[in-house]
């Protein structure tokens, strides 16, 4: 598998394709055009399309962080409003509740990576 083809296969799993079109595909491009340039050239080249695949998933990341945010916040919140409202605080049980909003936090977290998580998308047919 080429570098090229494996830039390619990550850019459609983790990227939309809007981000691949503006951001990765001329990244590409331009090492498709150097591609007889000298060795020192071509991994400058590749270092920018790595580059450009970085800024690309932070660009995704950034754009559906809030989203992410609020829907793990929304249980996080909920829980642990009950167990103020239903938990007696004594020096002795500090660390107590805070394994139980730890755990809170991170099983609310487990239902929204699975709903952010990218669908995997089917491989084209060979002709």
């Amino acid at each position: 598998m080429s570098f090229e083809s494996r830039i390619v296969a990550f850019s459609e799993r983790f990227l939309s394709d809007r981000t691949f079109e503006l951001i990765v595909a001329p990244a590409l491009a331009d090492l498709e055009f150097e591609r007889g340039t000298a060795t020192l050239s071509r991994a400058a080249s590749r270092l920018a399309v790595i580059k450009a695949v970085a800024g690309g998933l932070r660009d995704e990341i950034t754009r559906g962080s809030a989203g992410f945010l609020a829907l793990t916040l929304m249980p996080v919140c909920y829980y642990l409003f009950l167990m103020v409202i239903c938990f007696d605080f004594k020096p002795a049980t500090t660390g107590f509740f805070v394994g139980v909003a730890t755990m809170i936090l991170v099983l609310s977290l487990a239902p929204v990576i699975v709903c952010f998580w990218p669908t995997r998308h089917r491989s084209r047919p060979v002709d």
